[in-house]
């Protein structure tokens, strides 16, 4: 077995563990109907954002500005479905993916054409976006939106709810860009020596550009779940999901320097981090007790990887 997927074999392990022991504590109502769905309607918001992240830590690179983009779109969605008649929806809908577009290709001139460090790049992305809400919404919510969209995005498609389909589409479809498509292999090769890939003839501008576009558009889906979800937009949502988008990449194996991490991994720790928190939710635990509990969590994957990865090494050269 290679170290991938021995990998995702633990992080299946752990999942199971996870869902076991809440299981456990409290079967009944971990297990209820209730839980389930609520569980089913609650992770596509953060899932669709830590997919927005996984392309760019490919590349080695990081997009720290998603949340603020999905909140962006969001309410350029609002406002234009509030503007015309219902079928403006499908126009929101296109004008929100196309803003995602414009912000991905922002964050990705800036990384590939001014050289900016990514994390630093999209740090001050973050802010300016968010800005750009804040001043367009004047710090307020924007509510009103159309009965139509708020059911169909609440609603379900044979008992599967809608949201769910959503990220599992936009799942599909990053596995078949990273995984069976020349420009995943590129990213991936880009991660792991930015160098030898000028000189292998990978053309790392467009590659870096097209990235970060895919990473906004993702977002911006994320941002129409949130709208449809909360029924409003507004510059302050899904604060909290900027650590967890960036927990699920780190726990699903994707190496912060680039160059490795599966979607397979993704859909784990996705699901972990969902049974945790939903335990926890039921066991009336404290959302800031939470927010400790995903730092630590984060710095000791963090660590346990790179410990396995020097023991890895000192074996090869022994």
């Amino acid at each position: 077995m290679n170290e991938s997927f021995r990998y995702v074999l633990r992080l299946s392990i752990f999942t199971v563990v996870i869902f076991v022991t809440f299981c456990f504590l409290d079967v009944r109502a971990f297990l209820s109907g209730a839980n389930m769905s609520s569980m089913a309607y609650q992770l596509p918001q953060f899932a669709l954002l830590a997919l927005a992240i996984h392309p760019t830590m490919l590349t080695g690179g990081i997009d720290l500005s998603v949340v603020s983009v999905a909140n962006l779109a969001a309410i350029a969605a609002a406002f234009t479905m509030k503007a015309g008649p219902p079928w403006f929806i499908g126009l929101a809908i296109l004008v929100a993916l196309l803003l995602g577009c414009v912000t991905g290709a922002i964050n990705g001139f800036l990384v590939a054409g001014a050289r900016l460090p990514a994390i630093l790049a999209t740090l001050g992305t973050l802010q300016f976006f968010a800005g750009i809400s804040i001043l367009w919404t004047h710090g307020s919510s924007i509510t009103g939106l159309p009965a139509g969209y708020s059911a169909f995005g609440n609603g379900s498609f044979f008992g599967i709810p809608v949201p769910l389909i959503v990220f599992l589409i936009a799942l599909a479809a990053l596995y078949l860009i990273t995984a069976r498509r020349p420009l995943g292999k590129q990213m991936r090769l880009y991660g792991t020596n930015p160098r030898a890939a000028v000189f292998a003839g990978i053309p790392t501008f467009r590659v870096l550009v097209i990235t970060y576009m895919i990473s906004g558009i993702t977002a911006a889906v994320g941002g129409l779940v949130i709208l449809s979800a909360a029924n409003s937009a507004n510059a302050d949502y899904g604060t909290s999901f900027l650590l967890l988008s960036v927990l699920i990449n780190i726990l699903a194996g994707v190496n912060p320097n680039g160059g490795s991490g599966t979607v397979f991994g993704l859909i784990l720790a996705v699901l972990s981090l969902q049974f945790l928190s939903s335990g926890l939710n039921l066991l009336a635990v404290n959302t800031f007790a939470k927010d400790l509990l995903y730092g630590m969590l984060l710095v000791t994957v963090m660590v346990v990887n790179r410990l396995q990865g020097r023991i890895h090494s000192t074996r090869a050269k022994a």
